[in-house]
C-alpha cells in the first residue's frame, strides 16, 4: 500500500518512539479508523492478517495501542494523540538513566579490559563519524587531553558548533586540555572561553600548514588524517609509545609555541 506524503512525515517521527514503516502505518490506520478488529485493520491496510496481529503485539507493548472488549469482540485503539509526548518523556528518563549508569560502569570495564603492554592496540575510524567517535572517547581521559592539530580543517569537517559543543562536555567532565595550533578562526572563536573550557591554548606559526593532527588522552594517540577529502581517525593504544608522545614530543612543541592571548581593541 503506497504512503501517503502526509503519512510519510509523520511515520519519520514515530520512528524515536522506535515504531517501525509497518507500525506507524498501523498506528495511523487505527487513528483513523476508531476501534477496529485485527481484521479489520488488516483489510484496510490489505496485509496479512498474522502480520499485522504481530505489529499491534509491538504497539501495544510500546503503549501507542491498547485493547479493549464490546461484547465478545476484541478491539485495537490507538492511543491519544497528547499522550505521545508522555511515551517521549519515558524514552528520554530511559535514555538519561542509561547515560548515567554508563557513565559508572565504562571506567569499571575499561578497569578489567586486558591488554597486551608490549604489543599496540590499532583501531582505524573513517570519515566524519569515525573523527566524532574519537572525540567521545577522549571524554573519558583520566588526565588532561593533548592535541596537536590543523583545527581548521576538522573544525569545518564536523562542523564548528559541533567542536565547541566537544568543548563545553568536556569541561564539564573536569578533563583539562591544551592545544597546539596554527591561528584560524576556529581558535579565535574559543580563545575568549578557554578558562571556562579548561584549556591552554599556544599557536604555531601560520606560514605552517598541514592536513592532519594528533589527539593524545590516557594510553592513546589519535592520528589524523584528512587528505584528498577524506578523514580518517588511526588510534594506537599503547602506554609506552604514547609516554613518549606526552612527555617529549609535545612538551619540546610546547614550550617552542607563542602562547595565545586574547587580542584587546582599543
Amino acid at each position: 500500500m503506497p504512503i501517503r506524503p502526509f503519512d510519510r512525515r509523520i511515520i519519520e517521527q514515530l520512528s524515536v518512539l522506535g515504531c517501525n514503516t509497518r507500525e506507524a502505518q498501523i498506528y495511523l490506520q487505527c487513528l483513523r479508523m476508531g476501534p477496529a478488529t485485527v481484521q479489520e485493520i488488516a483489510v484496510s491496510l490489505k496485509r496479512n492478517r498474522v502480520t499485522i496481529h504481530s505489529a499491534v503485539h509491538q504497539l501495544i507493548e510500546k503503549e501507542l495501542l491498547f485493547e479493549t472488549r464490546r461484547g465478545k469482540r476484541r478491539l485495537i485503539v490507538a492511543e491519544e494523540p497528547v499522550g505521545l509526548m508522555r511515551l517521549l518523556q519515558k524514552k528520554e528518563n530511559e535514555l538519561a538513566l542509561a547515560r548515567e549508569n554508563l557513565e559508572h560502569l565504562t571506567p569499571l570495564l575499561s578497569s578489567i579490559q586486558a591488554m597486551s603492554q608490549g604489543v599496540p592496540t590499532v583501531r582505524l575510524y573513517e570519515g566524519v563519524e569515525g573523527f566524532k567517535r574519537m572525540l567521545e572517547e577522549t571524554l573519558a581521559a583520566r588526565s588532561e587531553v593533548l592535541v596537536f592539530s590543523y583545527v581548521d580543517l576538522f573544525s569545518k569537517a564536523v562542523g564548528p558548533d559541533y567542536l565547541e559543543q566537544y568543548f563545553v562536555r568536556r569541561a564539564k567532565k573536569g578533563v583539562h586540555s591544551r592545544l597546539l595550533f596554527p591561528s584560524c578562526p576556529f581558535v579565535d572563536r574559543i580563545l575568549p572561553k578557554s578558562k571556562e573550557y579548561l584549556t591552554q591554548i599556544r599557536a604555531l606559526p601560520p606560514t605552517i600548514v598541514w592536513k592532519s593532527g594528533i589527539f593524545a588522552w590516557n594510553n592513546c594517540l589519535a592520528l589524523l588524517s584528512f587528505t584528498e577529502q577524506k578523514l580518517t581517525c588511526t588510534i594506537i593504544e599503547n602506554p609506552d609509545i604514547a609516554h613518549f608522545f606526552r612527555t617529549v614530543i609535545f612538551e619540546m612543541c610546547w614550550r617552542g609555541a607563542e602562547t595565545k592571548r586574547i587580542a584587546i581593541s582599543g
